[in-house]
């Protein structure tokens, strides 16, 4: 298979971090990420090279850091990575310097030492590189000062290309049918694993890479899911009962998106309806609220006030994610949705990809949760995610 971005894609996106590093005052940048199946932490090297690591796993006599990988940026100078692999894939990677090791943080710092860099560097991923593999760094290039900066290269892919949300819209139609695969079988009875599994097959033939189906009803509703080891259950929803579904997925060449929905097994009564409709009303309207310009400040006290007018309880989940949405690219990203989470200067732009949901909780009733995926747009956002928002 071809790489499905073209070149100057590519040179497009390096040209805008090395901007910003300029702008940041960094001459020099490294970007690790880490694959083998952590799809959260791939994504800034996904987006600079489309190189994924297959491999994980401990530390041997042989190797170290199994999936992970780098990137050396320098202002005037081509891109380099460097891979935990013998061989690269030419034919999808996008970078021409590539150079293979078996201990991948020694070799990156071996190329920075052997290039006489010294002083601040940028360093990316310092929120998920083990202690013992930052050592080798220091000790690799003692006389670089390695400076986390885990947001250059975020910041820069926070909008999207035009290629990228033509990806995208492919990647909705995953979700979408992924999405009423699995609440068809909820709320028909099926087992969630039953259902989870129409759900997958849906998403894999699609292109999709899965990282969680999740599931949920009964008396566990109030919580994410209901077996969180796998996210579904072997038990199946009775009639009457309130089920919860959600797919998390890197639906197409990468890019992600989470849409969830609440439903009822059977026949539904009005206090769950009035419930599931509450959930789906917050979010259509801060969806609407989500033009370019506007505060996510603003939007999530919109949030907090219709929550409020609904009155209820606070579930688990409302603890766990205390947002009414995220951005989302190459996986789960800021900014949030958030009267705690939110940055004064955070706002959405134009090309940016949101996921807006909301959680309410009611006593006796249940729990719901509503997800949708939309780009947001110059006119009017585009919905991504467009299953039913309601399931009766």
């Amino acid at each position: 298979m071809a790489r499905y971005f073209p070149l100057d894609e590519y040179e497009a996106r390096w040209e805008r971090v090395l901007a910003e590093m300029q702008a940041r005052g960094f001459e020099t940048a490294v970007v690790f990420g880490r694959g083998g199946g952590t799809t959260d932490n791939c994504g800034d090297i996904l987006y600079l090279s489309n190189h994924y690591a297959i491999s994980g796993g401990m530390d041997s006599s042989i190797w170290s850091a199994r999936s992970f990988s780098g990137i050396v940026l320098q202002q005037g100078i081509e891109p380099q990575l460097h891979i935990d692999e013998p061989e690269p894939r030419r034919d999808l990677v996008s970078i021409r310097d590539i150079h293979c090791h078996k201990h991948p943080f020694s070799g990156v710092a071996k190329a920075i030492a052997e290039r006489g860099i010294k002083g601040r560097v940028a360093l990316v991923g310092t929120n998920f590189i083990p202690i013992k593999y930052y050592q080798q760094l220091v000790e690799g290039a003692p006389d670089v000062e390695w400076v986390p900066a885990d947001d250059l290269v975020r910041s820069v892919r926070r909008t999207k290309s035009h290629r990228e949300l033509d990806c995208y819209r492919i990647a909705g139609e995953g979700a979408t049918m992924g999405l009423n695969r699995l609440m068809e079988g909820l709320t028909s009875g099926l087992s969630e694993q039953e259902a989870a599994g129409e759900a997958a097959r849906e998403i894999v033939r699609r292109g999709g890479r899965l990282q969680m189906i999740g599931a949920n009803h009964g008396d566990t509703l109030g919580f994410d899911q209901r077996f969180p080891l796998t996210g579904y259950s072997a038990d199946a929803p009775k009639p009457g009962d309130m089920v919860t579904g959600t797919v998390h997925a890197a639906f197409y060449q990468g890019y992600y998106l989470d849409p969830g929905r609440t439903g009822v097994c059977g026949k539904s009564n009005a206090d769950q309806r009035r419930l599931i409709e509450a959930a789906a009303g917050i979010v259509h309207r801060l969806t609407d609220m989500m033009r370019p310009g506007v505060k996510l400040l603003d939007v999530a006290a919109e949030g907090d006030r219709m929550t409020a007018a609904f009155g209820g309880s606070v579930s688990a989940i409302m603890k766990n994610f205390p947002f009414y949405g995220h951005g989302i690219g190459l996986g789960f990203e800021l900014p949030r949705i958030s009267s705690s989470m939110s940055l004064p200067e955070d706002t959405a732009e134009k090309n940016m990809v949101f996921g807006v949901e909301s959680f309410l909780s009611l006593d006796g009733v249940g729990a719901a949760f509503f997800e949708n995926i939309v780009i947001i747009g110059d006119e009017e956002n585009e919905l991504l995610t467009k299953s039913p928002s309601f399931w009766w």
